[in-house]
């Protein structure tokens, strides 16, 4: 069986979107592989690299989840505050922009 240590491209989204290192998806990698390779009975094959991604895509949600259970909640509860407390600064970065041009424009431009 011919070792190929190629990693898809994604992988650092992924394991950036799952919370684990990029070392971990690479683990979870040669496992996806190994076991494709067990799957199908041959490599470098369509359905070689399918049966690797679906199990990849396997393993990183368990380990998402792991790493949910392992901190009693609080990641899952910190990813959702910060994705709930970026909106309203962004808005009201917008609305201190507008209202900062806005007096600009009502500035008279010589005084006298």
């Amino acid at each position: 069986m011919k070792s190929n240590n190629c990693s898809p491209k994604l992988l650092p989204w992924l394991a950036n979107k799952a919370g684990i290192s990029l070392q971990r998806g690479e683990a979870l990698w040669l496992d996806a592989q190994r076991h494709a390779a067990l799957v199908t009975g041959a490599t470098e094959t369509p359905a070689y690299w399918e049966a690797a991604m679906d199990r990849l895509f396997e393993l990183v949600a368990a380990e998402c989840l792991q790493a949910d259970a392992d901190s009693f909640g609080w990641r899952r509860w910190t990813r959702f505050n910060q994705n709930i407390w970026q909106a309203p600064v962004a808005v009201f970065d917008a609305f201190a922009l507008s209202n900062a041009r806005g007096w600009n424009t009502l500035r008279p431009t010589q005084l006298g």
